[in-house]
């Protein structure tokens, strides 16, 4: 099984998010029963890599350096610093003070603080979710219609995620919409197995509750698939645009 079904007309072909927040005058608010995504356009703000880079740590600038194509380097320097940012902006700590703790499974998190969030990013786009009091995960990907998918669900996909492909007018679209859901749940579990991606057979709605988790499909554009899931009911889901705040001058005030 290859992803080459036709491209389906999209009316929101150029949309990004498409309730998107582009200009706001303070540093938001985040309630407890709030996520906060924050949309990084790679493109956006690939002027200003230099500035984002300045405030991330030796060991983030050394892991960025690796890279071997630049766009690469370009999303991770992206990325990390908007992480840095924002996450300063939510805490209070100056950003060159943020210091990662890990858990026993890699997951980062801020030492004695309630702030939780996660970072994904594919090909043109990252996204930052963030919460208080909360477990996280989200995770976006990029469509690829000529992908070889076939063991991928074979191995990852329950029978029911399966029937919903087969059934779908696009089951290309609907595979990678699946497989941002499974990867935001493992991330907000902190899990690294990839056992639990069939052990829990993720919601087909676009907004659903299962097993105590509660999973919300995300708007990218239409070439993209992405997902946030907390423990916690999401009550409030307010998508912001990094680039705009970013060139607004708000995380220098």
């Amino acid at each position: 099984m290859y992803c080459t079904v036709a491209l389906i007309e999209d009316l929101h072909k150029n949309a990004r998010f498409m309730d998107m927040i582009d200009h706001i005058n303070s540093f938001p608010a985040l309630p407890k029963e709030a996520i906060h995504i924050w949309g990084v356009h790679v493109p956006e703000v690939q002027d200003r890599a230099a500035e984002l880079e300045l405030v991330l740590s030796a060991h983030e600038r050394e892991k960025a350096a690796r890279f071997r194509r630049a766009a690469d380097r370009v999303s991770s320097i992206s990325a990390r610093g908007a992480l840095r940012m924002l996450l300063s902006g939510y805490t209070g700590i100056p950003v060159e003070a943020i210091d990662f703790s890990y858990t026993e499974n890699g997951k980062p998190y801020i030492r004695n603080s309630d702030i939780a969030f996660n970072v994904s990013h594919s090909s043109e786009w990252a996204l930052i979710a963030i919460g208080r009091g909360r477990k996280i995960g989200v995770d976006t990907e990029k469509i690829k219609r000529t992908m070889k998918v076939a063991p991928i669900v074979e191995r990852y996909f329950s029978l029911e995620e399966q029937s919903a492909m087969l059934a779908a007018n696009d089951p290309c679209a609907l595979f990678f919409e699946l497989w941002a859901r499974k990867e935001a749940y493992v991330k907000a579990c902190g899990s690294r197995l990839f056992s639990e991606l069939k052990r829990m057979s993720v919601p087909i709605e676009d907004v659903a509750e299962k097993g105590g988790w509660f999973f919300h499909r995300l708007e990218v554009d239409s070439q993209y698939a992405a997902a946030v899931v907390s423990d916690q009911p999401i009550e409030q889901l307010p998508c912001y645009n990094f680039g705009a705040s970013f060139r607004s001058g708000l995380f220098t005030e």
